[in-house]
């Protein structure tokens, strides 16, 4: 199976956020690790061994009372844990070069990096992870009133110990747990890659075609402003795209505005889907839909009521 890794983080929280610059690029720090927990686990996911320890925050250094109710970690805990570096560093040493990191979500690798970052280490760590949330979801779907949280399954699949929630190491352990039940072959064979997971978000509402995937982009606006990213081609005859001056927002994190090709003048709808996995670079995933006459009459009602948003706002602002 490799060098696996399961871990899990528990971060503070500021009052305000904490804005860093990133090649250039503010971002939004998502939190600042107080807690790690990890196993290193065999191909059944059974424990070989354990690691755990609490640091002491550079920049959020007063414990967010909702941090302290969720975690059970109080001032005195964090003032007492290793420096941000040491606890980053023996971490990083613990896993090893080649580790595989698992999580619970797709929350921990981000803040990782971002942390990171942050004290200069190496951002590229882990090169490879997996959410063990989508393969649990894979193989036991939760039904309509079941939410898919740790704590949740765990009940769900009698699991329950005496160990507590929300302690790094005491979460990792029960993820373990809960990853025993798997099929795990099957679990890693149908894992979705982003590609997959962003070409299936732009084709639940219709066929899609000249699907592009852009990576590695740190600015989140890239999408909009790169040439080479924003222009489109027609997919019935190549030709350029000239598309609307206004975005519409379509779901979480996906625009698409209705275009016109300057060669056959069909009108085609532009469709972008945005991610970051890493909490650092953007990945766009681009694709076009041929409009007809309800999608197209659909699209001018809602920029309709977009512009008449945008104009109370600006009279309002104004007065």
């Amino acid at each position: 199976m490799g060098n696996f890794v399961v871990f899990d983080l528990e971060m503070n929280q500021g009052y305000k956020p904490y804005v860093f610059r990133y090649q250039g690029v503010e971002q939004t720090l998502r939190g600042e690790i107080i807690q790690i927990g990890a196993a290193r686990v065999d191909g059944e996911f059974r424990v070989l061994e354990s690691f755990s320890l609490t640091l002491k925050p550079r920049i959020f250094r007063k414990l967010h009372h909702h941090v302290a109710k969720v975690t059970g970690l109080t001032q005195q805990d964090i003032n007492r844990g290793l420096s941000m570096e040491e606890g980053l560093e023996r971490f990083l040493r613990w896993c090893g070069e080649d580790a595989v990191l698992l999580e619970w979500g797709m929350d921990d690798v981000p803040v990782l990096k971002q942390n990171l970052v942050l004290l200069g280490m190496d951002e590229n760590f882990p090169a490879k992870w997996y959410d063990l949330q989508q393969m649990v979801a894979e193989q036991f779907p939760p039904q309509a009133d079941e939410k898919m949280n740790l704590e949740a399954v765990v009940q769900r699949m009698g699991l329950v110990g005496e160990r507590p929630f929300h302690d790094a190491l005491c979460d990792v352990l029960y993820t373990c747990e809960v990853a025993q039940k798997l099929d795990i072959p099957r679990a890693f064979r149908n894992y979705p890659s982003e590609e997959s997971q962003l070409y299936e978000s732009l084709s639940r509402k219709g066929e899609i075609h000249d699907f592009s995937l852009f990576h590695g982009h740190v600015d989140a606006m890239d999408w909009r402003n790169d040439p080479a990213i924003c222009r489109g081609s027609c997919p019935l005859c190549g030709g350029e795209l000239e598309p609307d001056e206004l975005w519409l927002k379509l779901a979480s994190n996906s625009y698409y505005s209705l275009c016109r090709c300057r060669e056959c003048r069909r009108e085609v709808f532009l469709l972008f889907k945005l991610s970051r996995r890493d909490g650092l670079h953007w990945s766009f995933a681009r694709a076009t839909r041929l409009a007809d006459e309800d999608s197209s009459a659909k699209w001018n009602k809602e920029k309709k009521a977009a512009l008449q948003r945008k104009n109370r706002k600006e009279e309002a602002e104004k007065a």
